[in-house]
């Protein structure tokens, strides 16, 4: 464990490394140059409070992810829509979670830029979902919401795993999707993965909606429904990320059976 970032904090990290330099958009920098990632995290806070103060309708103008209360409702709506369906033949549920280490030098009390932590630890995307439909290709149909946030230690964020589940499955039939994540995640840690500890199950659960507000939960912006600056600190740097990077902060997969 390091020292907490607070917002007013001279050490901020840079907000990118080089190598994910060109991902990030020119609203969030400052003269033309990459910030530090407290002072893009204002910048965007900044952002939101204009799109809020104008009623610009941004989820369906804009094409980028905004987190305002307009772009929060609009988030629900599309995570109860797919909760709904699921809820008619699901008998079990599951919630996974995927992290990586956000130290660039430990000893030296160095942080990855979080950019391009979230960029190493989306790495292992492809390789979790195809390991994803292996470990339940027996599963006669599964439906999957992925999100990525959380409170995340210092605003770096994680990915985590919905499913909801024709059938009952056990831990270690999943215990394959989080290995894929270690071996292709340059920053995961084995021992930050066991199977017992970030794989929740629920059989024949009496609430099937508690994992769809489980996941929306973790999301910036959904936890209050309301526009990212009235949430925390914290939940305002893991949007910044999400937002500067282009990532999607929820999305969707199914079985194609």
């Amino acid at each position: 464990m390091g020292r907490i970032l607070s917002e007013k904090t001279s050490q901020s990290p840079r907000f990118t490394g080089p190598a994910e330099k060109e991902l990030i958009p020119d609203r969030l920098r400052i003269d033309g140059e990459i910030p530090t990632w407290s002072k893009a995290t204002r910048r965007f806070r900044s952002l939101v409070q204009y799109l809020e103060e104008e009623d610009i309708k941004t989820y369906r103008v804009l094409d980028f992810e905004t987190f305002t209360s307009d772009w929060a409702g609009a988030a629900w709506s599309d995570l109860y829509r797919v909760d709904q369906q699921a809820c008619e033949w699901a008998q079990s549920t599951a919630l996974i979670s995927f992290s990586g280490s956000y130290w660039l030098d430990k000893s030296s009390q160095t942080f990855l830029p979080p950019v391009t932590y979230l960029a190493r630890l989306q790495s292992s995307k492809r390789a979790r979902q195809k390991s994803l439909s292996r470990a339940l290709d027996d599963v006669d149909h599964w439906q999957a919401i992925r999100a990525i946030g959380g409170e995340g230690y210092n605003g770096y964020p994680r990915v985590f795993l919905g499913l909801y589940l024709s059938e009952p499955v056990q831990q270690s039939t999943l215990a394959p999707v989080l290995e894929s994540h270690v071996n292709n995640c340059p920053i995961a840690k084995e021992d930050a993965h066991d199977p017992q500890v970030v794989v929740r199950i629920e059989h024949s659960p009496e609430h099937r909606s508690r994992l769809v507000h489980a996941l929306g939960q973790k999301v910036p912006a959904l936890s209050s429904q309301d526009a990212i600056s009235v949430e925390s600190w914290e939940k305002q740097k893991i949007a910044t990320v999400l937002h500067g990077g282009g990532w999607r902060p929820y999305s969707f997969g199914e079985s194609l059976k």
